[in-house]
């Protein structure tokens, strides 16, 4: 039979104590758990000065559901629901992504976020390194995009991500 695996980890700025195991084992420390927290109850009373100190850092409960705001998402006349931030965008796609559809994914929340709806490679280049994202040839990319008929010409430096383009980004956000 197999015992419940258990872990205790009590970290007052720095001053870190940890017990694991399992849970006969722990139990077997439960005095010493419990004296050990009186003194910290104790030592943590003596610190403040009649008023009431101030925790550290943010305090999250694991009993209570997360009330974080998220950051809104721009639904498509497409049907993709495109984050306000291309970085939320990017980790939606799954880790074996090729560099092709990395420029296109980039273009399509490029062109979602602009009034002409259209982009151009510049702004695609300029956003995947804002985002720690370097290819040596974005152009390449989105060449290769537009003989796979994923992207268009629109006019001169503008280009515009095809249905076909749309698609693909469906199939790949799955």
């Amino acid at each position: 039979m197999e015992e419940n695996h258990v872990r205790i980890r009590i970290a007052l700025n720095g001053g870190e104590f940890e017990i694991e195991g399992s849970e006969a084992f722990v139990n077997t420390y439960a005095e010493d758990i419990k004296t050990f927290t009186e003194i910290l109850k104790s030592s943590s009373a003596g610190d403040k000065t009649g008023k009431e100190a101030q925790p550290a850092g943010k305090q999250i409960s694991i009993f209570e559901p997360d009330t974080a705001p998220t950051a809104p998402v721009k639904a498509t006349k497409d049907g993709l629901d495109i984050p306000a931030s291309f970085g939320e965008l990017y980790y939606k796609a799954p880790k074996s992504i090729n560099k092709t559809d990395i420029v296109l994914l980039a273009s399509y929340y490029i062109q979602s976020h602009n009034n002409e709806n259209t982009f151009t490679t510049r702004e695609v280049n300029k956003l995947l390194r804002d985002h720690g994202i370097d290819l040596t040839n974005t152009a390449h990319f989105n060449k290769l995009n537009q003989d796979y008929k994923k992207v268009f010409k629109m006019r001169q430096g503008q280009y515009k991500v095809s249905e076909e383009g749309v698609d693909h980004l469906k199939e790949i956000l799955r």
